[in-house]
């Protein structure tokens, strides 16, 4: 028996979902706006209601903590090495957070990371992050068009 499926593409990170979702599988967006703020992705974050969890408080739920003179130059969704989440750049760090924050991948010290970028034709922007030591991470399939340039951008502001 064939199924013909629907999709819709999500608003947010124009990923195709089934049309019959209620969430995006890969950015946390609600396609129902009456239901509220459930604090556990980066849209619920910018959606959020007077009073609602900062983002601050969202990382804190996902274990990690912001000194208090830690400054965020970048906050954003992406795929790390072709796995799915949100990309952290402070001023003492960068972070990438897998699915919905479940799972920290990379939590570097920010002194001596360097980027490349690496522009592609079909799938825009990649960055190439490398620590010292050899360790190295590809960024890719961001949110927006922009989102490489901030990150870059967020990368040479100094620690």
């Amino acid at each position: 028996m064939s199924e013909s499926r629907e999709y819709k593409r999500c608003p947010e990170c124009a990923e195709l979902v089934l049309a019959a979702a209620r969430r995006c599988r890969y950015c946390g967006y609600r396609f129902d706006r009456s239901v509220g703020f459930s604090g556990n992705s980066l849209v619920d974050l910018l959606r959020r209601p007077k009073g609602a969890a900062s983002l601050r408080e969202l990382l804190e739920g996902w274990g990690t903590e912001l000194a208090p003179e830690e400054g965020v130059g970048y906050f954003g969704y992406c795929r790390l090495d072709g796995r799915v989440g949100y990309l952290l750049v402070t001023t003492q760090r960068v972070a990438f957070f897998a699915g919905r924050g479940q799972e920290r991948v990379i939590d570097w010290p920010r002194a001596g990371i360097s980027a490349t970028s690496q522009p592609r034709r079909l799938h825009g922007t990649q960055l190439r992050l490398q620590r010292p030591g050899g360790a190295a991470v590809t960024l890719g399939g961001f949110a927006s068009r922009r989102s490489p340039g901030q990150v870059l951008a967020a990368l040479a502001d100094g620690p």
